[in-house]
């Protein structure tokens, strides 16, 4: 039955967005007290609450429920990163990238690493963790998977923010030279500034070609085209609610922003953006690129679980999308199938 439905595939090449409209971010939930950047698990959010030093987490379904308690103690958490169940947290204050087992009645941090320098943002590419060291002006990262994570340089970096990582570039701000650069894996090359004259550049995520830039000295978030030759910057979000807005994340076509003097978390719904190449698409799944070399991206999946299949039917590869991309670097060169959901797919591994 498989090979039938593989004779009918066909490979959806995304083009990409252009959002051409500000969508409003309104204030989703009050309250929090000094709240960085998060991360989101189903219908949970950590967050990381700065001058409490503690991560909480939120049913972001439903906000008026309170906040929980995950973890106390930890030295002005910046960064938060999941994996296998795992949270990974930077302590900015304590010099350290520290980690909670969540599967555990009663979590306790366990250090991963100590002796870094104002650790800051945190981006999972399969095991690897990659991090802004703020305070050594790089980036570097860790395989998770290790018994004693040896830190392994990327690239240098001028006191880098916040991370994200796109088909094995590496997005970063450099928040007191008021920037955005990007530093191609594949490449030998030094890293690239393509936005500079930003207000304290912080927060950082994507969603189809536009990076979206928390500017937190000038209380407002900024996008660009990642893929156009020069970026421009222009307007991205628009809140009466925005005072220091700090941190972005995004789940589906919801964007959430924290802002760490008003203490809120808000919320904005992309998909009233006005989008002029991909208007009767933006709610379909779309995988992306085709070909690809080491990270194959998902758009609106209709479920976290994927497998992959070589084109005789045989499962290669199976398990859950981690930021909405799998890390394909393992397979070997040729044509598979992924499934996700009801949707299957073909791409090329080159």
């Amino acid at each position: 039955m498989k090979r039938q439905l593989y004779l009918f595939l066909f490979v959806l090449l995304l083009a990409g967005t252009q959002l051409n409209a500000q969508a409003t971010a309104n204030v989703y939930i009050e309250n929090l007290n000094t709240p960085n950047p998060m991360v989101i698990d189903g219908n949970t959010m950590y967050i990381g609450l700065y001058y409490e030093d503690k991560v909480i987490k939120v049913n972001i379904d439903d906000p008026t429920s309170p906040p929980v308690d995950v973890i106390t103690g930890v030295n002005r958490p910046y960064g938060l990163a999941l994996k296998d169940n795992v949270l990974y947290i930077s302590e900015f204050g304590g010099n350290r990238l520290s980690k909670v087992d969540l599967s555990s009645a009663n979590p306790n941090r366990e250090i991963v690493l100590s002796g870094i320098s104002s650790p800051l943002g945190l981006e999972f590419v399969g095991n690897d963790l990659y991090m802004a060291l703020e305070g050594d002006n790089k980036i570097a990262k860790i395989d998770v998977t290790q018994t004693t994570p040896q830190l392994v340089d990327v690239t240098s970096a001028e006191s880098p923010f916040e991370l994200e990582i796109i088909n094995n570039v590496i997005y970063f701000t450099e928040r007191f030279e008021g920037r955005v650069s990007k530093f191609d894996m594949n490449s030998s090359n030094a890293p690239e500034i393509i936005a500079q004259g930003l207000s304290y550049p912080s927060g950082l995520t994507s969603y189809g070609k536009e990076l979206f830039i928390c500017e937190a000295g000038a209380a407002k978030v900024s996008k660009l085209d990642y893929t156009a030759a020069n970026p421009v910057v222009s307007g991205g979000l628009v809140s009466s609610g925005f005072e220091y807005p700090s941190g972005l994340t995004v789940s589906g076509n919801t964007m959430y922003v924290t802002d760490f003097f008003a203490g809120s978390l808000l919320k904005a719904d992309l998909a009233a953006l006005s989008v002029s190449d991909y208007k009767n698409q933006k709610n379909t799944t779309a995988i992306y690129p085709n070909p690809a070399k080491d990270v194959l991206n998902v758009r609106n999946a209709p479920s976290k679980d994927y497998k992959i299949f070589g084109m005789i039917g045989n499962l290669v590869l199976s398990g859950t999308l981690e930021r909405d991309s799998i890390n394909v670097s393992r397979l070997e060169k040729g044509a598979y199938i992924i499934q996700i959901g009801d949707v299957i797919k073909k791409f090329i591994k080159e």
